[in-house]
């Protein structure tokens, strides 16, 4: 069986998906192609490659449903944002929209071994105001990002289509 690489848009509509709750209820091409603009045959698409990045089950005439691994790596991301945002605003003194802006560009890249180190070195005083996202453990529920700039910035759009 053939690898198949993981893109860093491959990562937004897995979060996406996530958001719209495909890791309790199959979530359909529709919603998905509302939230990202696209169109419905690009996300039937997109759902059949999170399906074949192993993250998810699509279930025809339902939609995709997100696997546990799915959600772990997203809370991982998740984390690993805010992890990176909060070391580039203490040590380089960036302020938290430029902070924001190059934890986004480099998130995808950065390794497990430099996130723990940054930890180890920061990790009593790693904080962000929705007070749930550093900790991937504490975010059983995306509604509790929903006070998050990291969500906000992505996905403020889901309360304007409700």
């Amino acid at each position: 069986m053939k690898k198949v690489n993981e893109t860093k848009r491959d990562r937004e509509y897995l979060r996406a998906l996530f958001f719209l709750g495909a890791h309790e209820k199959p979530i359909g091409p529709s919603k998905l192609s509302d939230l990202m603009g696209i169109s419905r045959a690009g996300a039937l698409q997109k759902n059949r490659r999170i399906e074949e990045l192993g993250y998810g089950e699509y279930i025809p005439n339902e939609g995709l449903l997100l696997k546990e691994n799915a959600v772990d790596s997203i809370k991982e991301d998740i984390s690993k944002h805010h992890i990176l945002e909060f070391f580039f605003s203490k040590t380089l003194d960036m302020d938290p929209e430029e902070a924001c802006r190059e934890a986004s560009n480099i998130e995808s890249v950065v390794s497990s071994r430099l996130i723990s180190k940054i930890l180890k070195e920061f990790g009593d005083e790693l904080e962000c105001e929705c007070g749930s996202c550093i900790d991937p453990e504490k975010v059983s529920d995306p509604e509790e990002l929903y006070d998050c700039h990291w969500y906000q910035k992505r996905f403020s759009i889901l309360e304007s289509n409700e």
